[in-house]
């Protein structure tokens, strides 16, 4: 109120002219946009009714990819969508001798951020800047339209409290290399994609040097890191170096005894969507991506507890205060030597 105090009558007025004016502008841009958008949608509409179907590839959990075409169907019901679910490697595999072959079947696909990074650069994959996509932040989708984020794993380090006493929770990866936790922890047998980000975090001199005083406290490796949060419950080691949020969150919540503590900065994987190159159906494809990140199929994922991608859409609980790193498809360009790293340390047991 101070800049207006004192001010001439015309004075007034004229910066009142002038402030309606810039919200008329941002009020017309606003609707032109939202026109721009529906008439896109009529478009893609007209289209995909011809078409009358849609494939899409995915690794999430077959539950997560029948809820997320459920929600697509209701609201385009003269669409029929259909599922191909199966690991990262495999679709990318398949996606690959499709292309070969010249038999597309795919239409979209859902696969982890180095896969998709793999996909790009082999040309499986067809730029497509949805509009629906304009809130993600940096780092959540492809500057080249390439990719958008569809939900993340935060990882977290999950304990039990029943075998950590409070003082002993770690808050830093050095932590985890005192004598205390030595036999104590777990690790899954594939953690090239942690690996690889501890290295561009911690830079590869000094993450190395983590890594191999780490692979000396007698970790317990296991097969699948659901699996590995579940023997984490039972008792059988104390601490899960890598657990993802969700899964330590659910059980909480039904009363088990396990807590979690994000290390920062905490490592989010991400789940990309892409139109698939040469797509069958184009645009039920679009349809489908501009669906899977609007707000409305971004919360299919939050309710059903998943760390949805688009900004200001997160299930029940969680962490937004916790700084998080989103992991960068680029690093998928040293995943066989980090692999190479991990397996010698820690299921070799041979130093590199």
């Amino acid at each position: 109120m101070g800049r207006w105090f004192g001010a001439s009558v015309a004075s007034i007025k004229k910066r009142l002219l002038i402030f309606s004016a810039l919200f008329g502008l941002a009020f017309l841009s606003g609707v032109s946009r939202a026109a721009q958008i529906d008439e896109h949608e009529r478009k893609l509409v007209e289209g995909a009714k011809k078409e009358g179907r849609m494939v899409y590839y995915t690794a999430m959990s077959i539950e997560d990819a029948r809820a997320l075409a459920q929600g697509f169907e209701s609201k385009y019901a003269f669409i029929k969508t259909d599922i191909f679910r199966s690991g990262h490697e495999r679709i990318l595999s398949r996606l690959n001798v499709e292309h070969k072959t010249g038999r597309h079947a795919a239409d979209a696909v859902i696969v982890g951020e180095f896969e998709i990074h793999h996909l790009k650069k082999l040309g499986l994959i067809a730029p497509y800047h949805s509009p629906r996509a304009a809130g993600f932040t940096e780092g959540l989708k492809d500057p080249d339209g390439y990719w958008t984020d569809v939900y993340d794993n935060l990882v977290v380090t999950a304990y039990n409290v029943n075998k950590v006493k409070p003082e002993e929770i770690p808050r830093r990866y050095e932590d985890l290399l005192h004598p205390r936790w030595k036999g104590r922890m777990a690790l899954d047998h594939n953690e090239d994609r942690w690996v690889s980000n501890l290295l561009s975090i911690m830079g590869k001199e000094k993450g190395v040097e983590f890594l191999r005083a780490l692979s000396k406290q007698n970790i317990y490796i296991r097969r699948g890191r659901s699996l590995i949060t579940q023997l984490l419950l039972a008792g059988e080691f104390d601490l899960q170096i890598t657990a993802y949020w969700y899964r330590v969150h659910r059980l909480m919540r039904s009363g088990a005894p396990l807590r979690w503590v994000g290390i920062e900065p905490a490592l989010l994987a991400l789940h990309p969507i892409s139109l698939a190159v040469n797509a069958p159906h184009p645009n039920a494809a679009r349809l489908f991506i501009d669906y899977v990140v609007s707000e409305e199929g971004q919360i299919v994922f939050a309710r059903r507890g998943r760390e949805a991608a688009r900004p200001g859409i997160k299930p029940e609980g969680f962490p937004g205060q916790l700084k998080v790193l989103p992991s960068r498809p680029q690093l998928a360009e040293n995943l066989e030597e980090n692999n190479r790293l991990f397996e010698a340390l820690f299921l070799k047991g041979v130093s590199p």
